[in-house]
């Protein structure tokens, strides 16, 4: 339904709605959003379908303002954990959940690096507990080296039958550390 024109990635044809006998216009990435909008309303009306790409900066991508961590929140992270969490995403088609922090004092974050520590998810709405899967051949999706300063680390979660949406609150155990109140991107 869309595509490049002239080989410049920021613009992309996309069929108005005013413009159902045929017509095609040119639409900026930022107002593909809403053009995906008025779209999906007029293609279930009339029985079709359409896909927006968050690439493309569709509704999934649109920035969530509400339900943030209070920034004093953050701040505790970093003072006693050593580590800025980055946030909480969907990942392998929704059955996974990819956690990224950063670390900015190795000697506070190594107890997130504990091997026998096992990390789980938290979903605040059913209280469910996700842990990090352990394929045979390649062992817990997370890292377990030691940290290192001003890198960023990720650790995977299984998230059986999609459970967990985009949009929802999650909150991160590993050990004694939690991090509450993460809103799945």
């Amino acid at each position: 339904m869309a595509s490049g024109i002239g080989g410049r990635p920021g613009l992309r044809t996309t069929r108005s709605p005013a413009s159902l006998g045929g017509r095609t216009d040119i639409v900026k990435r930022a107002d593909f959003g809403r053009a995906c909008l008025r779209w999906t309303a007029i293609t279930g009306a009339l029985g079709g379908s359409l896909v927006c790409s968050p690439a493309w900066g569709g509704p999934a991508s649109a920035p969530t303002t509400a339900n943030k961590p209070h920034p004093r929140e953050k701040t505790l992270l970093k003072r006693q954990w050593g580590v800025e969490v980055m946030g909480v995403r969907l990942a392998g088609a929704g059955y996974m959940l990819e956690f990224r922090y950063r670390v900015l004092d190795d000697e506070k974050a190594q107890t997130l690096f504990e091997r026998r520590t096992k990390p789980v998810l938290v979903h605040e709405r059913t209280g469910a507990e996700l842990a990090v899967p352990r394929p045979p051949k390649t062992g817990p999706l997370r890292t377990s080296n030691p940290p290192i300063e001003d890198r960023t680390y990720w650790m995977f979660f299984a998230n059986p039958g999609r459970l967990v949406k985009s949009g929802e609150k999650v909150s991160v155990v590993i050990g004694e550390f939690r991090a509450d109140g993460l809103v799945v991107e």
